[in-house]
């Protein structure tokens, strides 16, 4: 009885004792996956825009001036950082002996593109005061300089008052015989010329009313020109009251020639003659 006391106690101790000494398992917490940042997604780069490609000077005679010094009907007066400043004296139709203020950038042209040729600035040497000026002599165009009508210029045609710009060949217009009796005619030649931006015109004003716009290298009926008209002069029957030379702001300038004895017609009801032959 008393061995198998001992016994039981024995292993309830070596239970106990066990117990202590047996470590706890842990169970390890999961590392949670960690997401995956998005790619980025790469942005194309801007394609860079072509540089404009300069316009190339055309081939001609280099001339260089300075103050004091004429390029074609442009006297040099000051030159300036940006521009020049000098007299424009126009030589066509007529040669201006009066000056006329102007300023010139790069790029500008006082050549007469009717007579092909072209006188354009194309450099400016502020400190060294000095200019420079690409001159190329072409063919000039057809039908030379402008001395002709406004587009704006009515005809008097036996259908009434028509634009001159719009006149062609084989029309009817009204002109004038030998004696200066108004006979119908035929028009033979009409002519339409490029002008340039420097262009002047006389606008003629005579006391009954009639004006004209008109260049003053333009026929008259008496052997003169436009241009050698003055104020309180007799003119087509009427005195002058005015002709004053002013700009011109279309691009071409117009005239005809009728059939007949003597090449003239009538210009917003003022008879002139023509250019044409």
């Amino acid at each position: 009885m008393l061995i198998v006391v001992v016994v039981l106690v024995s292993a309830g101790a070596y239970f106990v004792a066990t117990r202590k000494t047996t470590p706890s398992i842990s169970v390890p917490t999961p590392t949670p996956t960690p997401t995956p940042a998005p790619t980025p997604t790469p942005k194309p780069n801007p394609t860079p825009k072509p540089s404009p490609t300069p316009t190339p000077v055309p081939s001609g005679e280099k001339m260089i001036k300075k103050v004091g010094e004429r390029e074609g009907s442009f006297l040099i007066q000051k030159i300036n950082s940006d521009n020049l400043e000098g007299l424009w004296f126009p030589a066509y139709p007529i040669p201006s002996p009066e000056g006329t203020p102007r300023t010139l950038r790069i790029g500008d042209d006082v050549g007469y593109a009717c007579e092909g040729v072209s006188e354009k600035l194309i450099g400016i040497d502020f400190s060294g005061q000095k200019v420079t000026f690409n001159k190329v002599v072409g063919q000039p165009p057809p039908g030379g300089c402008p001395v002709c009508l406004s587009g704006k210029t009515l005809i008097d045609t036996p259908s009434g008052s028509v634009l001159v710009k719009d006149l062609r060949v084989g029309m009817t217009i009204w002109t004038s015989d030998k004696s200066g009796h108004r006979v119908s005619g035929a028009i033979q030649r009409t002519s339409r010329v490029p002008a340039p931006p420097t262009h002047q015109m006389v606008h003629l004003v005579l006391d009954d009313g009639r004006d004209l716009l008109v260049s003053p290298g333009h026929p008259t009926t008496d052997g003169r020109t436009v241009g050698d008209l003055k104020a309180d002069e007799a003119y087509d029957g009427s005195k002058i009251v005015s002709a004053m030379r002013v700009p011109y702001g279309e691009s071409a300038t117009y005239d005809l020639l009728p059939s007949g004895d003597t090449g003239f017609y009538w210009a917003n009801s003022i008879l002139v003659g023509s250019t044409l032959h």
